[in-house]
């Protein structure tokens, strides 16, 4: 049990400097070794799938997959960073503002992708299966934003241990549906029912973990001060959206499914190396540096050693190379 007479970062007595300090480097090292146990059981699993599956099939799922996952950037205004960055304790009004606002975006979003299936359908030549797939994405999108606030609620604090469980959870139900139904001669609809079960546990374990009730309502000067951080935030990331995604999306009409199915494989394990180091050390020190934004002796140190951790392990992969 930590102190009471701790050093604190801010008036709202949320999180000690000395938590801060703890939390970064057990956050970093339980990332890691989650995502070094999920990437052994998705090695097998995709291995399975390999064999019971056609490239083609896979082609499908990376096209479906980029298309939501493209849509999935403007689910977002920032207003879910702004809250974990901000410096002052978050209010109810922050929390159900940023709630209603996302449940509004997602759900026109979804509406969107409904309307724009028949196109989807022409460029992909989409069969039935890879519209219901289609579908089950987007309502995966739906179930995500779900547990965006628990989500946010554990990050300002640091307690990435609590948040994995849910991701675990998820993914070991992910993949064991997929290699079942693949393996069952379900093709395309392995994904299918995998994506829907994913989503449902994954929302179920958070809201245990993390127990939050819902609210809708917009307060202005909460939304205000959100997206003055939020959008500049969320406009940042759109040129990655645009590489990866978007050209997954335009590739699909050009290179078909079984094109896209190779490179998929082929960009998901060149990029096995960044993904393991950098996307963990980026998830844990952003809520970090939130909280040690007025220590700038302990932010620098801090930040210069998040730029070694990341820098020094693929360094390495690439003298390898």
């Amino acid at each position: 049990m930590e102190s009471e007479t701790a050093e604190h970062l801010d008036p709202t007595n949320e999180i000690t400097l000395d938590s801060v300090k703890k939390r970064t480097v057990k956050g970093v090292v339980v990332l890691t070794g989650r995502t070094f146990l999920l990437s052994l059981l998705s090695l097998v699993a995709t291995g399975l799938l390999t064999v019971f599956l056609d490239p083609s099939e896979f082609g499908i799922f990376w096209i479906v997959s980029a298309v939501v996952n493209f849509l999935a950037y403007f689910s977002d205004v920032g207003m879910a960073a702004a809250l974990i960055q901000k410096k002052e304790q978050v209010t109810n009004s922050d929390l159900k503002s940023t709630f209603t606002i996302q449940q509004v975006l997602v759900i026109a979003l979804l509406l969107i992708l409904v309307v724009a299936t028949p196109v989807f359908e022409r460029v992909y030549n989409l069969s039935f299966e890879g519209k219901l797939l289609l579908y089950s994405l987007g309502f995966s999108l739906l179930l995500s934003s779900l547990k965006t606030i628990p989500s946010v609620l554990l990050e300002r604090k640091l307690e990435f241990g609590k948040l994995i469980i849910p991701q675990v959870f998820e993914n070991l139900a992910y993949n064991l549906v997929a290699v079942y139904f693949a393996w069952s001669g379900f093709g395309i609809r392995s994904f299918t029912y995998a994506v829907l079960v994913r989503g449902i546990v994954g929302l179920i374990a958070m809201y245990i973990i993390k127990p939050w009730k819902p609210g809708i309502g917009l307060n202005k000067k909460s939304v205000k001060e959100l997206l003055k951080f939020g959008v500049p935030y969320q406009v940042n990331s759109l040129l990655a959206t645009i590489k990866d995604d978007g050209m997954t999306v335009v590739l699909g009409g050009i290179l078909g499914s079984s094109g896209v199915g190779l490179l998929g494989w082929a960009q998901k394990w060149g990029q096995a190396p960044l993904r393991f180091f950098m996307d963990h050390v980026i998830k844990v020190t952003f809520p970090a540096f939130s909280r040690l934004q007025d220590e700038k002796d302990h932010l620098s140190k801090t930040l210069e050693r998040s730029i070694f951790f990341i820098c020094f392990p693929n360094s390495i992969f690439s003298f390898a190379e």
